[in-house]
């Protein structure tokens, strides 16, 4: 039986979840000292763990469940007090991160860019996220669009175009990429929105950080929006999906990677003809198991599937 036969099958106990992490370790170990593509790192979203509804998860035990997987890092946005609330400061979190070979990939940022009002309010929280992510020694910002819930979604893109444009230039000044996450729920979820804002930002300041769940759930065929847009493409989130979104819960839709429907292998080999250098995170946002069984399932597809098409 394979792993991804057993992890379809298995009822997840805790030896049976060390047995895969131990695979899977192996493999990313095996990988690491033969064909390891260094182009290409792998991490995971903290949400998976932070937003888990039956218990509160250490920052330090998700930190583990990566290093023991054989990931790169963690996509990392930190809220208000967050750190303090997990007993560390920003120095000893850098220095903890440091000793189990994880780095933060990212920082995913929001704001109603359309509205010149908040626009002081956005870019003093948009430097301040840039330095976190100088401090931590990261280059990825994922733009996170406005919300949906407004008169005129087209104009609302068109309006946020100049801020995206100023936000990318400041990045760029300072070694930080951005780029435009097309969500659910967001003003940026269709495939003519998406887009409508890519023709509108300037290429040399804001890329494309591509949701392959929240692409399809927004009607959007996954493989030929990464291959229209790859020559922009600066980071991704990885998320399988299955059935049709019903507005506005998305979380029964959402799969481990290899459970749903998208076409990874073909999103790879893309990948791989533009010789992509960047992060691909896993964004789970729900799960109906646990966090570390829902990252050994999606490791376990990296190591085994993913990486072997690099």
């Amino acid at each position: 039986m394979n792993r991804r036969t057993f992890l379809h099958n298995a009822t997840f106990g805790l030896p049976a979840i060390f047995a895969v992490m131990e695979a899977v370790s192996c493999s990313a170990t095996k990988s690491a000292a033969g064909t390891k593509n260094t182009n290409i790192r792998w991490s995971m979203g903290w949400i998976l763990w932070r937003d888990f509804k039956k218990k509160q998860i250490p920052l330090r035990e998700a930190i583990d469940n990566l290093s023991a997987l054989g990931l790169d890092g963690i996509e990392f946005s930190p809220r208000k007090d967050e750190l303090q609330k997990h007993d560390f400061t920003r120095e000893s979190f850098r220095d903890f991160i440091k000793d189990k070979n994880i780095a933060v990939s990212g920082n995913y940022f929001g704001g109603d860019y359309y509205d010149p009002a908040k626009k002081n309010a956005i870019m003093t929280s948009f430097r301040s996220t840039i330095d976190n992510l100088k401090f931590y020694g990261s280059k990825n910002v994922v733009i996170g669009p406005p919300g949906r819930n407004v008169e005129d979604i087209k104009d609302c893109v068109i309006k946020s175009a100049p801020m995206l444009n100023e936000m990318g230039r400041i990045a760029r000044e300072e070694g930080i990429t951005i780029g435009v996450h097309p969500h659910v729920n967001t003003i940026i979820e269709a495939p003519d929105e998406i887009d409508l804002i890519m023709e509108l930002t300037d290429p040399q300041y804001v890329g494309m950080a591509p949701d392959t769940g929240h692409i399809r759930l927004g009607g959007g065929n996954v493989v030929e929006i990464v291959n229209k847009y790859r020559d922009r493409l600066c980071y991704f989130h990885f998320k399988d999906s299955d059935g049709e979104f019903k507005r506005p819960d998305f979380a029964p839709n959402l799969r481990e990677l290899g459970k749903g429907v998208i076409d990874f292998p073909a999103v790879m080999k893309i990948l791989k003809n533009v010789s992509f250098k960047g992060w691909l995170n896993v964004e789970q946002d729900y799960t109906t198991t646990t966090p570390l069984e829902s990252a050994t399932v999606s490791a376990g597809y990296i190591h085994n599937v993913l990486k072997k098409i690099l």
